[in-house]
């Protein structure tokens, strides 16, 4: 009987216990807890490998400073002096050790935009400032000074139409600006760099115009007219096409589509480019008119030109070797000394052309041909020269000098393989063209100026009209 009541205790032992644990094991009420938010970064702050991260109460707690600031636009609009608020640039480079003589200040915008500031901007405030009313040029009141800025007007900028941050700059007077390019909107990176020398190239037509590295490099900004090219040696050259540049000063209108005066270019001008030793490129307005491909380019490989090249350098893909002049520092518009359009005429064999090309021009025929053969310029003038008119796929219509390419295949064998030609400059660069197409051409011809031979070849793409024609070769 007492073993009973044992095992009676046991199994009521047992049962309770078990009914803790399940009580024990059931699921606590599901605890709502916040994820604290991760300070967004505003802005950065680099020097070399140090890189220092700003959230926007970070900049808040710096030092602030308040100022009037407003700008005069390429195109003369003038936004008036507003009050604005925000940290000394100098304040932030003070983070990494300060600013001297030997660095540069590069502001870079979520848009891929940047511009370079000098010591003499972030430390002294040297701006040029313009009359709020008139827009000319005057006098600087007060002292200026280079800001991040974060408020206007006590309110905080407007992040869809300028960034949450802004660079600026302030001064005390409400009756003077300063140059577009020096307000920076997007603004989310500082860079210390190694000073950059200013230089000013000037640029004359119907008006004069010095342009300074600032105004360059605003133009050539991402977005704006920046335009890069490639060498045969694989390096980049970054600028602005020079047909933009030609139409700040063509006219009085300097900045919008209509800035470049097409119908002055068809009525024909020349265009100098000066070097500091006085070398001199001169091109024609029909190559330059609309050419995205004839570049000044201010920076090879992402840096600033140097020695022989500074500041300024005429690259692209047309032009040859003796055209990309160098040392850049004036640029002029020989209205005046136009050349007179001429009338287009075929000429029989042997009588003197339009245009006599150079003296020691030669073209090689060779390849898949049954004997390579050599043309001199005096041998082309031998034959049927064609003065013409010919519809260029970007420049339009071109008064030029030539022999038909039909004539020139006329005098050598081509052996039957032969399927393509490959024109070929003196700088090494070819293009292939179907050999059938080009002898289906009726118009197309090997010509020249006075500086070297060319291909003319309407109907075809930009590509095909090779300069500095050295060689044929067929394949």
């Amino acid at each position: 009987m007492k073993k009973l009541c044992v095992v009676l205790i046991m199994g009521v032992l047992i049962f309770s216990l078990t009914g803790c644990s399940t009580a024990a094991q059931e699921a606590p009420a599901e605890v709502q807890t916040e994820v604290p938010a991760v300070p967004v970064t505003v802005l950065e702050l680099v020097k070399g490998d140090e890189v220092i991260y700003f959230t926007m109460d970070q900049l808040k707690s710096l030092p602030a400073v308040e100022g009037l600031a407003g700008i005069m636009s390429s195109t003369g609009k003038i936004t008036a002096p507003a009050l604005h608020k925000g940290v000394l640039v100098s304040t932030l480079l003070a983070e990494v050790g300060g600013m001297t003589d030997a660095h540069s200040v590069e502001v870079v915008a979520s848009d891929g935009y940047s511009i370079t500031y000098s010591p003499n901007q972030i430390s002294n405030g040297e701006y040029i400032t313009y009359d709020v009313s008139s827009g000319d040029e005057m006098e600087t009141i007060g002292s200026l000074q280079t800001i991040i800025a974060y408020e206007r007007e006590g309110k905080p900028l407007s992040p869809e139409m300028e960034g949450e941050l802004r660079l600026v700059v302030i001064g005390e007077s409400p009756l003077q600006v300063v140059d577009g390019h020096w307000s920076v909107k997007f603004v989310n990176k500082i860079v210390l760099k190694e000073a950059v020398e200013d230089w000013v190239v000037n640029f004359k037509g119907a008006i004069e115009e010095p342009m300074d590295r600032a105004t360059f490099e605003s133009g050539a900004a991402d977005g704006c007219h920046l335009r890069a090219w490639t060498d045969a040696d694989g390096h980049v050259w970054e600028g602005i096409p020079l047909y933009y540049l030609i139409g700040r000063v063509d006219d009085e209108i300097k900045h919008g589509d209509d800035a470049f005066r097409d119908d002055l270019a068809k009525n024909g001008y020349t265009i100098d480019l000066i070097s500091a030793d006085g070398y001199t490129v001169t091109l024609d307005s029909y190559t330059v008119m609309r050419n995205d491909d004839i570049i000044v380019a201010y920076l090879v490989d992402g840096e600033p030109l140097v020695e022989d090249n500074f500041p300024l350098r005429l690259v692209g893909p047309e032009l040859s070797k003796k055209q990309m002049v160098g040392g850049i520092t004036s640029v002029v518009i020989n209205f005046e000394s136009a050349p007179a359009a001429a009338e287009p005429t075929t000429q029989a064999a042997g009588e003197a052309p339009a245009i006599i090309g150079p003296a020691d021009a030669t073209l090689t025929l060779k390849g898949l041909v049954e004997a390579e053969k050599v043309f001199t310029m005096d041998d082309l003038l031998k034959l049927a020269v064609v003065n013409t008119s010919v519809e260029h796929p970007k420049k339009g219509t071109m008064d030029v000098t030539g022999v038909k390419v039909a004539e020139i295949l006329s005098l050598v064998n081509l052996k039957a393989d032969a399927k393509t030609a490959t024109f070929i400059a003196g700088d090494g660069w070819s293009v292939d063209v179907p050999l059938a197409d080009l002898q289906a051409c009726e118009n197309c011809l090997v010509g020249w100026d006075e500086e070297m031979l060319r291909t003319y070849m309407p109907g075809f793409d930009s590509n095909f009209w090779a300069k500095d024609l050295v060689s044929i070769e067929f394949k």
